[in-house]
């Protein structure tokens, strides 16, 4: 099964604007989180899923030029853009990320993994009810569920949070 990570990510954070090009060392917040989840023995695939518009249009100069693969939906229905970019690059299992977590634990998430096809569930995660410090959630959700969620999910809410439907 093809296992993909999709990490949403966006420059026009309120309150910390463009916070996903900051540096921390020689790195940006992006390329750490990129290069921790490269690490991990089951993703194929690591996907940024960005706004389609011109206040993200640096963000994908970025991936443009670091080679880096993404895919540029509604910035408003988080959820559309992620069955979008799902699609797109035709997973079928898919790890949730947020950009603005680079310290997410590749280990962590093969566990996960693991433990998802192990189960066989459609959705696993380690949010709800939490069980990690911030900046280390991890979701994973097959593409049916995913495309079931898009296609029955009418709320905002739902649409923005792409998982909360789930």
């Amino acid at each position: 099964m093809k296992v993909n990570a999709i990490i949403q990510a966006r420059l026009t954070s309120t309150r910390l604007p463009n916070k996903v090009l900051m540096p921390i060392e020689n790195l940006t917040i992006i390329k750490v989180l990129y290069k921790r989840l490269s690490q991990s023995k089951f993703i194929n695939k690591i996907i940024f899923a960005i706004p389609d518009n011109k206040k993200n249009k640096e963000l994908k100069k970025y991936f443009l030029e670091n080679q880096i693969d993404h895919f540029c939906g509604d910035e408003d229905d988080v959820l559309d853009r992620y069955y979008k970019t799902a699609l797109n690059f035709k997973s079928e299992i898919i790890i949730r990320i947020t950009g603005d977590c680079p310290l997410v634990d590749h280990s962590l998430v093969d566990r996960m993994i693991s433990r998802f096809k192990s189960l066989n569930v459609d959705y696993l995660s380690n949010v709800n009810p939490p069980t990690y410090p911030d900046g280390m959630d991890v979701e994973i959700f097959t593409f049916d569920c995913l495309e079931k969620t898009w296609d029955q999910a009418v709320n905002k809410f739902d649409r923005e949070h792409v998982t909360s439907y789930m």
